[in-house]
């Protein structure tokens, strides 16, 4: 009930976010609508549909474990003559009719019982573990592709500049061509690096539409929302280069394991090794002797009047004691064991990897920073010199073109250190 609860106002609140959002903004839902990486988070964590279905697993496993901890029931049985031999009456309900009333109480012994509920307690807590982990590998996966939203936004807005920029050089020139102060031909030259600039542009467009897809489907919003990315990029930054010096002892590769500690799959997989181990319990106490306590009635039984009887029934194994489930369950445990193992090798592996590549993409990030401090000034600088005729046309185009190169390999350095950040986060069990 509780997790139940939880995730009823994880949606509530989920719904009430997107809904200030939205009135926030004051857009249509066809409009783009400003949202921010954690407000994203957010909606990824109450409305993602794959978490709600993930969510249900978890309600399955406390029904098992429920059930689990339920004790057999009673057994009745009542017999009834249908003919006297006596006096040949027919279902005789008088004194001398016989009825006869059997009731069996199975007993469990050996951990026959609580084995089965230790077991179905692992299960819920790996039900609980996949859960978790879904819910980081949804948010990697919402905060990655917010992350290529941006950047393909910015990437656009360096369109815009551009584009607004040559169209502004292309009218002067149609002015001074139509005064016969300027070749045709230049004018044309500059058309044409216009309309490549729209069809670049385009193609970026299209892109972006394949992210909003992409962000649509992991917040449910059946593409009613279109986001406008809103993120501080250097603030962003900062939080991974306060993570790698966090997480600096890396450089040692051993104590890498420490990290994963808290990994929702290294969680998911203990339990399910423990599950494992229990459902060898299990078997070993299935092969013990079955009890069950036994009390009969019996009316008009051969020895009297109302004769009572108690009991023991007992089941002997003596050609199956259940082996063959038991070495069944011994090599799901082995199983469990060794995928508990892979999947601490992989993690630490991938631990490993990400932290390199986030120190490398870091000093890459850095490294640019303070090489295009004054790209900003390139555009309107070649702007100003190609209206006063101080550099040709090629020089012009060149220079927009250097330009485009630097902001595009700026951010694209800038998101691949970003999403090697949450990378890391994710494996370190620190979304």
């Amino acid at each position: 009930m509780a997790n139940e609860y939880q995730f009823l106002v994880m949606r509530k609140s989920g719904y009430l976010l997107l809904f200030i959002i939205l009135m926030s903004s004051g857009m249509s839902m066809a409009q783009g609508i400003s949202m921010t990486i954690n407000e994203v988070d957010s909606l990824v964590a109450s409305r993602n549909l794959q978490l709600k279905s993930a969510g249900q697993e978890i309600e399955i496993a406390e029904g098992e474990l429920a059930q689990a901890r339920m004790f057999e029931n009673p057994e009745v049985q009542i017999m009834h003559n249908i003919m006297n031999p006596v006096n040949r009456r027919w279902f005789d309900t008088g004194h001398d009719g016989e009825t006869d009333v059997q009731v069996a109480q199975p007993i469990a012994i050996g951990g026959q019982h609580g084995s089965k509920v230790r077991r179905a307690q692992a299960q819920l807590n790996a039900s609980r573990a996949a859960y978790d982990a879904a819910l980081m590998d949804a948010r990697y996966e919402a905060r990655t592709v917010f992350i290529d939203l941006f950047g393909t936004q910015q990437k656009i807005r360096v369109y815009d500049k551009e584009i607004e920029s040559v169209e502004k050089v292309l009218r002067a020139y149609q002015e001074q061509t139509a005064k016969g102060n300027v070749p045709k031909m230049q004018t044309l030259r500059i058309a044409t690096m216009l309309s490549q600039l729209r069809a670049e542009r385009a193609g970026l467009e299209l892109a972006e539409n394949d992210f909003q897809k992409q962000l649509q489907v992991l917040i449910a919003a059946k593409g009613e929302l279109q986001i406008d990315a809103n993120m501080d990029d250097a603030d962003m930054i900062g939080s991974v280069r306060q993570l790698l010096l966090r997480i600096q002892p890396l450089a040692a590769r051993d104590s890498s394991a420490l990290w994963l500690l808290n990994h929702p799959q290294m969680g998911q997989a203990r339990y399910e090794e423990e599950r494992a181990a229990q459902g060898v319990r299990v078997e070993e106490a299935e092969s013990l002797p079955h009890v069950s306590l036994n009390g009969e009635w019996d009316k008009n039984g051969s020895i009297g009047h109302n004769f009572f009887a108690m009991g023991v029934t007992v089941s002997i194994p003596l050609w199956n004691f259940n082996q063959g489930a038991i070495r069944a369950a011994k090599a799901q445990q082995i199983q469990a064991s060794i995928r508990r193992q892979q999947t601490e090798d992989e993690l630490c592996a991938a631990l490993y990897s990400s932290y390199k590549a986030a120190a490398t993409s870091l000093r890459l990030v850095e490294e640019q920073q303070q090489l295009f401090a004054d790209i900003e000034e390139l555009i309107s600088a070649a702007e100003e010199q190609f209206l006063k005729r101080n550099i040709s046309v090629v020089e012009f185009v060149d220079m927009y073109g250097s330009y485009r190169d630097a902001c595009f390999q700026m951010l694209d350095t800038k998101a691949e250190l970003m999403k090697n950040g949450e990378k890391l986060r994710v494996i370190i069990g620190n979304n």
